[in-house]
């Protein structure tokens, strides 16, 4: 059970890769903004599961852990800050919110890194039964980034999943309903990931976590996959 883990960010890994190659190709057919949002985003997520299955199968000394769950939060946050402006496209927002998200975000990010950079500790060994994982060096600097990240990405997902509610055109709701379930596992898949590691150490808490998350990210590119774009520009180009 020790690699399940491992096996499932690998997973993850594998979705993000096909998601970034699915949705540049189609920024290229297209030309359509969203789909190189959701590539970007999609590469970051690769990036960042990546980084994530990286202890414990490679890596072993608690200094470079630390530093890979550095950057494995960095790629997770500036992959939500190419997120923003395609998961917005879907809500009616003034361009006043987007602009906002669009600094503070940056900003958090800078400052999440110069705060690690104050506080580094290496990464502590969890489980009873034996090392099944790591945990940050700096938990509570980590708790306190993503906490309200997958707050705001559980939310996401409750508007989508009522939202759904009131779409008749089948494609456009399964679309909502998928972005929904994406939003509620990833919240779910977070909160017991840090649960995991702070309240009660667990190899198959662990496990559930990864399973869970791997579902929310293919839940989101099924439902990106569905994005409906208009082929009207294309034809009078045509003509």
């Amino acid at each position: 059970m020790k690699f399940i883990f491992n096996i499932c960010c690998l997973v993850a890994v594998f979705i993000g890769f096909f998601a970034t190659i699915r949705f540049w190709k189609n920024y290229k057919e297209t030309g359509i903004l969203q789909f190189k949002y959701f590539s970007i985003l999609f590469f970051f997520i690769f990036l960042g599961y990546t980084l994530l299955s990286l202890p414990n199968l490679i890596l072993f000394n608690p200094s470079w852990i630390q530093i890979d769950f550095i950057l494995v939060d960095i790629s997770f946050a500036v992959g939500g800050l190419f997120s923003t402006p395609a998961t917005l496209s879907f809500i009616k927002y003034s361009d006043r919110v987007k602009k906002m998200f669009s600094w503070l975000l940056p900003l958090l990010i800078v400052t999440y890194i110069i705060l690690n950079i104050f506080f580094f500790a290496p990464a502590t060994p969890l489980c009873p039964d034996g090392i099944c994982y790591w945990k940050n060096g700096v938990f509570w600097l980590h708790s306190i980034m993503w906490l309200p990240f997958a707050s705001g990405i559980g939310l996401i997902g409750v508007w989508f999943l009522f939202g759904a509610r009131k779409i008749k055109e089948k494609q456009l709701f399964r679309r909502s309903f998928l972005f929904g379930l994406m939003g509620i596992s990833i919240f779910i898949a977070g909160i017991l990931f840090w649960y995991f590691k702070f309240f009660n150490p667990s190899s198959k808490l662990l496990i559930t976590s990864g399973i869970i998350g791997d579902l929310g990210f293919l839940f989101g590119v099924i439902g990106s996959f569905l994005y409906q774009y208009s082929r009207e520009p294309l034809v009078k180009k045509i003509t």
